[in-house]
């Protein structure tokens, strides 16, 4: 039975911190130069003690579901399905045109206690919300159906995100071949845009897990562009290879014209984020082109990228949220927002107030964020 490296479990920063791949200050382990993955990979150099990333499998393979050699029967078919690791291999596809009515969309997660269609013009839905995954359907037949369900304007632009937790988005990959179905059936419901699913890159997992997570972000990416709707792809990574490789892939595909991230988890920790900007400014200079992204998380971020993009959209979650908690945005010196309890009586319906929070938090948002000069802007 193989062992998992001894970490410091005490504080969770120290734990990443001993996982993160950092060749300026480690040593690469001691097994990655002979690994048969590592022009893929780029090998790990960690302060955490190990012998390659093997070190972190479960020893479990009755139970496992991670891509990892020491279930050779699995990981056989986990690789033949994606056709390797290689990123040239993926489809080609046209170039689909993105365009969108505003920089800032809220994030709508239903249309409960609501009787009223927001008017805001564009909405961001959650993918997953709109596939039943155990019958391999989507849950709305007509557009009418699906902007009932979410009380929107039927005639607003729709932008699906992909980010969301692992068991909300590892059911479309099992899909298979009925991912094309759906996908039409996407294009029907008159969706402007989609994310790619953020498939989980993981600290403590084989590499080979991260490496069948990217290649199937890069096939989702084609398959949405193929059946017709504009996608932005999501390009996450752990490591600098893992950016390299995702550099060249966009260098190479005009038809990438908006990138996808989300600064939630780990790259919106203070430990990480510095990092990912970073990359993301590599993707955009490597690119070749003008590039758009679409982020979700920290709005702290937006200055940052819009120095690197020709467009920066942000998906907002806090006016939804904080009215499903009975808070009513209020102005402070027009230079934030505070949040005051607004309770409502029994059966009230929150229209009036999600529709405040909304337009205050958007008008909050792009004085904070989008105010002032900017290069690219001169670029494009």
């Amino acid at each position: 039975m193989l062992n998992r490296p001894r970490l410091d479990t005490r504080c969770n920063d120290t734990v990443v911190r001993s996982l993160t791949d950092d060749p300026a200050h480690h040593t690469m382990a001691l097994g990655c130069p002979t690994c048969p993955h590592r022009e893929t990979c780029g090998g790990l150099s960690l302060a955490a003690s190990i012998i390659d990333c093997f070190d972190f499998c479960c020893a479990d393979p009755e139970h496992c579901t991670r891509v990892c050699r020491n279930n050779p029967q699995q990981f056989v078919s986990q690789v033949r399905e994606i056709d390797g690791f290689d990123l040239s291999n993926v489809h080609r596809s046209q170039n689909l045109p993105i365009y969108f009515v505003g920089d800032i969309i809220p994030l709508v997660y239903h249309g409960g206690r609501r009787s009223q269609p927001l008017t805001q013009g564009i909405f961001a839905l959650r993918f997953s919300d709109l596939i039943d995954f155990k019958n391999g359907e989507l849950r709305f037949r007509t557009r009418g159906d699906l902007c009932r369900a979410f009380r929107i304007d039927l005639s607003g632009q729709i932008v699906l995100t992909g980010v969301n937790h692992d068991h909300l988005i590892e059911p479309w990959w099992s899909l298979g071949e009925a991912r094309i179905r759906l996908i039409e059936g996407l294009r029907m419901l008159g969706v402007t845009t989609i994310t790619t699913p953020n498939f989980s890159v993981v600290l403590d997992n084989p590499r080979t897990d991260d490496l069948h997570a990217i290649k199937r972000i890069a096939i989702t990416f084609a398959e949405f562009q193929q059946g017709g709707i504009p996608c932005a792809l999501h390009s996450h990574g752990r490591t600098l290879k893992d950016f390299e490789r995702w550099e060249k892939f966009i260098a190479e595909r005009e038809e990438i014209s908006m990138l996808a991230y989300e600064f939630i988890t780990g790259p919106g920790t203070k430990l990480r984020k510095d990092f990912h900007l970073d990359r993301l400014a590599e993707l955009a200079r490597g690119a070749g082109r003008s590039l758009d992204i679409i982020v979700r998380g920290d709005p702290q971020v937006i200055p940052v990228l819009r120095q690197h993009f020709r467009r920066v959209v942000y998906i907002d979650t806090t006016a939804f949220i904080k009215t499903m908690k009975r808070q009513i945005a209020e102005r402070s010196s027009n230079r934030r927002l505070e949040w005051i309890s607004s309770p409502t009586v029994g059966g009230e319906d929150i229209d009036r107030l999600y529709s405040r929070n909304v337009s205050e938090q958007i008008a909050f948002l792009r004085s904070t964020y989008y105010s002032g000069d900017r290069n690219t802007e001169k670029a494009a």
